[in-house]
């Protein structure tokens, strides 16, 4: 089975300019040809030979003309364009390139990085050949990098679709930058199989290996034989494990030939002192190997990238938080633990291959059950089904609660593919999925362009979500958290399990999780925020002990009504009694959202309605969290029916009141933004639901008749500073003194009992 890897290309086209301009050139012997495949779907694969970082690679089955130096392309043919990331690609990595020569095959892709097709690119066994370059574009090299000619014919003086000029002023070198795989006069399919991946000294020196006959296996008759290609790392140098001075990896002295790198053949045998991975440490190694009796410990935020294959025949220990990538293939087992923190639900999934509920159970014993063997393991298809005792598939999400707080232990296989899980219709369309990999994985734009779970499931064909939204439950506010391309960058951690809404019926009927997707992060939580600081407003709102929120962002680009992927609903699957949402600024529908974004230059024109959904008789408190906002914009709410506008962006700042009746949705609050206090301009007209007078008399005081309950007074000014704060008793008549501090003005009078708030705006002499 060909390893799947999709095409982001209506990213590509964007970035294509961008990366273009950052891709200086390299020069030939870079890159090696090292397996070609032109039966069915063609492939191909290359070993990079200098680290690359940024690039964007043009390879092309049409021959140059010879004339020019570089020499230019004829016509007729096609060409892979291949953008590698921002993501340096080390020296001794292999890339494989999937079905190129059809676009529309859901295995077109590449390995690393994302590929793009143009013209008709179709390898022929009939001495045909690839040509990579740098250049402006696919028209116009600049700069020829490595070749390969598929079979041979003496007749000709030259390589590569059997002419004399086609690789002529092209820069490239037999030996150096030019493979010739020519077991046979035509062979359908190659790759370089029986040659050292670990014995020179540098990378260079592998082109004479490479170019070798004898080191390749070919196939007259079928090259998909030979699919996928070996993913295993080229090496520069071998260094074992000895554990002389300690069990810290990142010491020389621990090493037969120096810490390893990316390019190391590593060993780690049976020693008195075994390995860890610590102190905020990414390893790395080219191909490594545990053997029979040692053990290497990964711990929490720390990280190993292996560059190629990984062996284990000991033991491979991950703690919580920890990640490991591989970028061949893996044999043997490895333990991945998970900590949750509290007897709670929480959402997870595998990290390994091959685990089960009742393995989990055995090596986590204390998981919830009550008398009749019930397990508190669940999966969710339009609700909530429980004692789940089956398999844990790679991708699915899974619901788990421990009696106490505690790990959950994963033995299994590494994942090293990729994953596309059959989508179900459902009513509720919400599915319920889990990070596959012991790695961290891009959950939007800002953590990868490209290679994200949102990304690559709104692509074209594979548009498999209903709202590019992922929601994650956090435990801290026992809610569900939205994040979309409009959040900070996300990332999913290890064993995280999430939602998101499917369209059922749309797209390849699958999502889709890419190896390319993960990264090291140095945070065991589920989400880590980095980047510029978007102008952003989160609205609180509390009640007893309990808080919600919801987030406004301002981003250029962006509208007033729904943009997919950067405004995001709540979670509707999960029943509360306390919510709080807003609506769109458009007022087209009733969408409840967790994330609105809104243009960033229409502050004081854009009125966002505020939903809660609260108990009846429940206090709350609204207050505001900003960053980034335009110097001298200011933040209100508006309560229509107590008739009030407060201010929320100063320090301490915040508006309490009471919801007489269950209010799940909008027309009562709204928040505003402007450059002028709209105190000051909105009409605040009188308001005495309970018939209470407040007045100013001759001698200052301020009197509150007609009270028929105890109650707080609150006095502020038109900057919004309070000025004064006073209980009272509930009586025919209260007096309160002004001080001489209070100056002459207009003032807002706030009287809260627990039947409510009534407001005044009167002047003080």
């Amino acid at each position: 089975m060909k390893n799947k890897y999709s095409l982001r290309v209506s990213i590509l086209v964007c970035l294509l300019f961008f990366y273009s301009i950052l891709s200086f050139s390299q020069t030939a012997g870079d890159i090696a040809f090292i397996g070609f495949n032109t039966d069915g779907d063609d492939d191909f694969a290359i070993v990079v030979l200098a680290d690359i970082t940024n690039k964007t690679i043009y390879f092309t089955d049409t021959e140059t003309t010879g004339i020019d130096t570089p020499s230019t392309l004829e016509t007729g043919e096609g060409t892979i364009v291949w953008s590698t990331g921002t993501k340096t690609i080390k020296a001794g990595t292999v890339i494989t390139f999937t079905d190129v020569d059809n676009i529309r095959n859901p295995n077109f892709g590449v390995s690393v990085g994302a590929i793009s097709r143009y013209g008709s690119f179709n390898l022929s066994a009939s001495k045909d050949g690839i040509i990579a370059f740098i250049g402006s574009d696919i028209n116009t090299p600049t700069t020829y990098i490595a070749a390969i000619q598929i079979g041979n014919d003496n007749s000709y003086l030259g390589p590569f679709d059997g002419d004399a000029v086609t690789l002529t002023n092209t820069g490239l070198v037999i030996g150096t930058s030019i493979i010739i795989a020519d077991n046979s006069a035509s062979p359908d399919g190659g790759y370089y199989s029986i040659g050292s991946k670990s014995s020179e000294t540098s990378f260079s020196a592998y082109y004479t290996l490479i170019n070798t006959n004898s080191n390749w296996l070919t196939s007259n008759s079928d090259g998909e034989l030979f699919v996928p290609y070996s993913q295993e790392a080229f090496t520069t140098n071998s260094t074992t494990w000895t554990g002389a001075a300690s069990s810290i990896w990142n010491l020389t002295e621990n090493w037969t030939n120096g810490i390893p790198t990316s390019a190391s053949l590593v060993s780690i045998p049976n020693t008195t002192t075994s390995p860890i991975i610590s102190s905020n440490t990414t390893a790395f190694a080219g191909n490594i190997t545990i053997n029979t009796g040692s053990t290497l410990t990964i711990y929490t935020i720390n990280a190993l990238s292996v560059n190629g294959n990984l062996t284990i025949d000991g033991g491979l220990i991950l703690k919580n938080g920890s990640s490991l990538i591989i970028h061949g293939t893996s044999t043997g087992n490895l333990n991945y633990t998970r900590h949750l923190p509290t007897a709670n639900w929480y959402l997870v999934s595998s990290p390994v291959i091959g685990e089960t509920s009742a393995n989990i159970i055995a090596n986590s014993p204390i998981i919830t059950q009550n008398t009749e063997l019930e397990y508190a393991i669940g999966t969710y298809e339009d609700g909530w089904t429980y004692n789940y005792n089956g398999p844990w598939n790679s991708g699915n999400g899974f619901t788990i609660k421990k009696t106490t707080k505690g790990s959950l232990n994963f033995t299994g296989l590494l994942p090293t593919k990729d994953y596309a899980l059959t989508t179900f219709d459902t009513t509720s369309d919400f599915g319920l999925y889990g990070n596959p990999y012991p790695a961290y994985i891009a959950a939007n734009s800002n953590a990868d362009v490209i290679n994200n779970l949102l990304s690559v499931n709104s692509t074209r064909g594979q548009d498999e979500l209903a709202e590019l939204t992922i929601w994650f439950w956090n435990q801290s506010t026992a809610s569900y958290e939205a994040v979309n391309h409009a959040s900070a960058a996300s990332y999913i951690a290890p064993s995280q399990g999430f939602f998101v809404k499917l369209k059922n019926g749309f797209g390849d009927g699958k999502l889709d999780f890419k190896e390319a997707m993960q990264s090291h992060q140095t945070t065991d939580i589920f989400k880590k925020n980095k980047k510029k600081q978007t102008p952003k407003i989160i609205i609180l709102a509390n009640s007893n002990i309990e808080t919600k929120s919801t987030k406004l962002l301002y981003i250029d680009g962006c509208s007033e009504d729904f943009d997919n992927g950067f405004d995001s609903s709540i979670f509707a699957e999960k029943a509360s009694n306390f919510e709080l949402y807003s609506g769109l600024a458009s007022k087209t529908n009733k969408q409840k959202l967790a994330i609105q974004s809104l243009p960033n230059w229409n502050y004081e024109n854009i009125t966002i309605p505020l939903g809660v959904t609260l108990d009846t008789n429940k206090e709350v408190t609204f207050s505001i969290n900003h960053t980034s906002l335009p110097t001298g914009l200011m933040v209100f709410i508006e309560d229509k029916v107590q008739k009030t506008i407060t201010r929320l962006d100063k320090i301490n700042d915040n508006y309490h009141t009471f919801l007489k009746s269950i209010n799940s949705g909008f027309g009562r609050f709204y928040l505003r933004t402007s450059f002028t206090d709209l105190r000051k301009t909105l009409n605040i007209r009188n308001f005495n639901a309970l018939q209470t007078q407040v007045y100013i008399n001759s001698k200052r005081k301020l009197i509150v008749s007609k009270l028929k309950n105890n109650a707080t007074v609150f006095v502020y000014n038109y900057l919004g500073q309070q000025v004064l704060h006073q209980k009272i008793l509930k009586n025919e008549n209260s007096e309160i003194l002004l001080s001489n501090r209070i100056k002459s003005g207009i003032y807002i009078i706030k009287i809260k009992t627990v039947k409510g708030l009534v407001n005044k705006k009167i002047y003080i002499n």
